[in-house]
């Protein structure tokens, strides 16, 4: 069966049918697949008030409940939240039926009994949709004449992918908010880093503080953050000033949130609704004015379902959130992030003239990156070391480092016979990476060529006599 979350790990699911034996049937299958968070619903009376405080990514509706007809909270979902999918469920295979729901806003329909493989197909189509609209949505905004009002800012993080321009942009909408950022990512994407320029977006007269809350038990954490008085506990001999003080009119970065310590996680609550707390021993409250941002590279959902995360702490930080892709599913970004670290880690003029063989970018290209930049990085800065004076990179160090990051039973992409004993290539031809990058935004936009021509940045009719000259050949 296929593991849906590792397409869709955050998608939300309400599933509304007044049959308990249906709703348990779906749930389970749902998450059996992946799916780990679906949401049941007997009574469709409670559907539009659960969808005004909570976010979901596609609604599973039945037609025929006797406490509200389906197709009527069908046009109210539909007229309220036209951005959310919705997949009628029938038990009516009537063609009359199934058109009048598709009018009036359905994405697909289901008859019952459904397979178990037409009900994931289904859904995932519609979660795919979802994500495109969502993607085309902000490239349009991005690319309507709205240009970032401080690229600077983001000069440390090194990429040119259209998802990234859009996190941007939606980090300079959200700079100046008073309400919690959480980011979201696997190790080495970049948390902090992202989390630095938000801080400099902001313009905070106060300094920018980190807290990493991984391995603190409450008591650590409290002292760390709140501070105490003196005399609080044994060796308590000096008041002392929590990192918070020290953030008062900057911000707080609080990263590896999810693996806080249950009594944390309820003073953080507190924290975040009331901006006060108390340091340890004293009764005094203290009011602050830092901003939060805080960072995991765990499912928090699935940490709040195994009773590791608070689900109203959780809900308090999800008002921004900042997800960053992993690398690979960024790869295009590879050529500038290779040569940016070869000019980084270089210790003379000569190495930072230092080229790489296109071998490299091929199999870089074919390697998962399970520590993602942090990963590359590494890679580049040893592979720069040992290929010290010389005019390209020695491509046999980077078997090496792929080993230490290697999942145990995948297959390595940089294996010893690919690159033993192979000349180096010239550098690509401007033509040809001309064309590797047309094609790769091609794909990106999923073969739609006016979206993609806005992505380059050209017209669409420069596109395709560029593709037509190339010779591109768009995926099926």
């Amino acid at each position: 069966m296929e593991t849906a979350n590792l397409l869709y790990p955050e998608a939300k699911i309400l599933l509304i049918d007044d049959d308990e034996g249906v709703l348990h049937s779906i749930s389970t299958t749902l998450r059996m697949a992946g799916y780990s968070n679906v949401l049941p619903l007997k009574d469709g009376r409670l559907a539009m008030d659960l969808l005004k405080k909570d976010v979901f990514s596609c609604i599973l509706l039945d037609l025929m409940m006797p406490l509200i007809p389906g197709k009527e909270l069908l046009r109210q979902i539909v007229k309220t939240f036209p951005h959310i999918p919705i997949i009628v469920i029938t038990a009516i295979d009537d063609l009359g039926t199934v058109v009048s729901c598709m009018r009036a806003g359905a994405h697909d329909y289901l008859s019952k009994p459904i397979p178990e493989a037409r009900l994931l197909a289904t859904l995932k189509n519609a979660l795919g949709a979802k994500s495109l609209k969502d993607e085309n949505l902000a490239l349009k905004q991005s690319l309507s004449g709205k240009k970032l009002k401080h690229p600077e800012v983001f000069g440390e993080i090194i990429s040119g992918h259209p998802r990234m321009q859009s996190i941007f942009s939606y980090m300079e909408a959200i700079a100046g908010t008073p309400y919690p950022i959480l980011i979201t990512g696997e190790s080495g994407t970049g948390k902090e880093l992202i989390a630095k320029c938000l801080y400099d977006l902001g313009d905070f007269s106060g300094e920018f503080v980190a807290v990493n809350a991984a391995g603190l038990d409450d008591t650590l954490f409290s002292d760390a953050l709140f501070g105490h008085k003196k005399g609080a506990f044994t060796g308590a001999e000096h008041e002392r000033d929590g990192l918070i003080n020290k953030a008062k009119d900057g911000m707080v970065f609080l990263d590896e949130i999810a693996d806080m310590d249950t009594l944390s996680q309820v003073k953080m609550l507190r924290l975040f609704q009331d901006r006060e707390f108390h340091p340890i021993g004293s009764d005094k409250v203290i009011k602050t004015n830092a901003r939060f941002v805080v960072a995991t590279n765990i499912n928090i959902e699935q940490a709040m379902k195994e009773g590791k995360f608070r689900s109203d702490l959780y809900y308090r930080l999800t008002t921004h959130h900042i997800h960053i892709p992993p690398l690979r599913e960024r790869m295009t970004d590879l050529p500038i992030l290779i040569n940016h670290f070869i000019r980084k880690h270089a210790s003379g003029p000569l190495d930072k003239n230092m080229d790489f063989p296109p071998i490299l970018l091929e199999k870089l290209n074919q390697h998962n990156f399970p520590g993602n930049i942090r990963e590359l990085e590494n890679m580049i800065a040893d592979a720069v070391t040992r290929s010290k004076g010389k005019k390209s990179l020695e491509i046999k160090t980077f078997l090496l480092n792929s080993m230490k990051y290697q999942t145990p039973g995948k297959e390595n992409a940089l294996h010893s016979s690919d690159l033993a004993g192979k000349e180096s290539k010239p550098i690509a031809t401007l033509r040809e990476v001309e064309e590797e990058y047309i094609s790769s935004v091609i794909e990106y936009a999923n073969n739609n060529l006016p979206l993609a021509a806005k992505i380059l940045g050209i017209n669409y009719s420069t596109l395709y006599r560029r593709q037509k000259k190339h010779s591109i050949k768009k995926e099926a």
